[in-house]
């Protein structure tokens, strides 16, 4: 449906994704949007009731209720040999009780894409997010719901060689900054920047199914280092697998491999690593998806340290009847501090989410959906770390 786009950091980016296997079960309205010529321009607006058991995410939990207002726009443009999908949106917060929470949210994203006769694909992609909200681990977010602001650029060239056999290579900047409130937050949180490439060569060797070969390489730097630390560090990948050939029904890219991380430049890190993308239209009512990574990154919690990152999400939609279509979700993230460079020792972070939400449409033009979510955050090694949320939405989508 039209809503603002949720921001993920992948460390393998794929910049052309299979959406044509999900359009059975898609909780799109049927909108045409206004037409000029090639160009499709659908204007939406988003009306929410929220209500949140944890709004300052801490064990002494302050429940509040929010109003939203989110409007944008979905763009999507169509010529002979290249196209661009887009979406800008802003959102505004209102809390019922803690109102100095209030926020203005907006962001957008835009991909273009150009291909050749020849057999090449041009992909470039640009992100931006300024939010305090949307940060759901199920969506690919961090889980902490903090005051932040991301941008991203993403490019992907890629050349069929023969029938047999492609090669795609990828480029990505990000750019992540925390908002530090001391009235709002007693504990800072630490962002950064990463430039990263990757090499994907895929060797067909079935009629449905390829061979991936994958190598990268990572640059941070970190708004976490403290004194006398490096705030530079790099990392590199060697990963294999296998994916599916294009299908209208099955998708999946599934590597597995190791990285080596030197953090701060200087100290050496290292261990088996995963990505996992896969989704499946079983019938006109059921389908699956499955999504997963690890990798390695400056810690976010904990000055001048490293950590490993694993998670892993799943998700089940059922289309009970033609206007009605229901999802369930869940999702589990790990961080794991590798190397302690300051006074402050290591922390291990568990993240766990489900979600369920249900759509349905009233009309051509109108829908409404319902979610509720529940949200877990522990650490083995420090049990005054976590809390527990619930939010509970209840909204109308008006989309043209």
């Amino acid at each position: 449906m039209g809503t603002y786009k949720k921001m993920c950091h992948m460390k393998i980016v794929y910049f052309i994704m299979l959406t044509g296997s999900m359009v059975a079960l898609a909780q799109e309205n049927k909108s045409t949007g206004f037409k000029f010529n090639n160009l499709t321009v659908s204007p939406f607006v988003n009306l929410e009731y929220i209500y949140d058991s944890n709004v300052d995410s801490d064990k002494n939990a302050l429940k509040d209720s929010i109003l939203r207002v989110n409007p944008g726009v979905d763009l999507s443009y169509k010529g002979n040999d290249w196209g661009l999908m887009g979406n800008g949106w802003f959102a505004y917060d209102k809390f019922v009780k803690y109102n100095s929470l209030d926020e203005l949210s907006y962001g957008d994203t835009v991909s273009v894409y150009k291909e050749t006769a020849s057999g090449w694909r041009l992909v470039l992609g640009q992100n931006y997010l300024k939010d305090s909200q949307n940060d759901s681990i199920i969506d690919g977010g961090r889980g902490i719901w903090r005051n932040r602001e991301q941008m991203s650029l993403n490019s992907a060239l890629s050349y069929k060689v023969s029938d047999k056999t492609k090669v795609t290579l990828t480029g990505l900047y990000t750019d992540l900054n925390y908002v530090n409130d001391t009235k709002k937050y007693t504990a800072p949180l630490y962002g950064w920047s990463e430039e990263a490439l990757g090499l994907e060569v895929a060797r067909k060797i079935t009629e449905k199914s390829s061979l991936l070969v994958n190598g990268g390489y990572q640059a941070y730097t970190s708004a976490g280092a403290g004194k006398g630390v490096n705030s530079d560090s790099t990392g590199c990948s060697l990963m294999a697998g296998f994916g599916s050939a294009a299908t209208q029904k099955i998708f999946y890219h599934v590597l597995t491999g190791y990285t080596w991380f030197d953090y701060a430049g200087g100290d050496q890190m290292g261990d088996w690593t995963y990505s996992l993308d896969s989704s499946w239209v079983i019938n006109k009512k059921w389908a699956a998806t499955i999504a997963g990574s690890s990798y390695f990154q400056p810690s976010e919690d904990m000055q001048s340290q490293a950590s490993k990152i694993t998670m892993l999400s799943a998700g089940l939609t059922y289309r009970p009847a033609r206007k009605l279509t229901t999802r369930l979700d869940i999702a589990g993230r790990r961080e794991e501090d590798q190397i302690s460079m300051s006074t402050q020792p290591a922390l291990t972070l568990d993240y766990y989410s489900v979600r369920t939400r249900a759509d349905y449409e009233l009309m051509r033009f109108a829908s409404l959906y319902a979610s509720v979510e529940y949200q877990t955050e522990s650490s083995p090694d420090n049990n005054d770390m976590g809390f527990d949320r619930v939010r509970a939405t209840l909204g109308v989508n008006l989309k043209y």
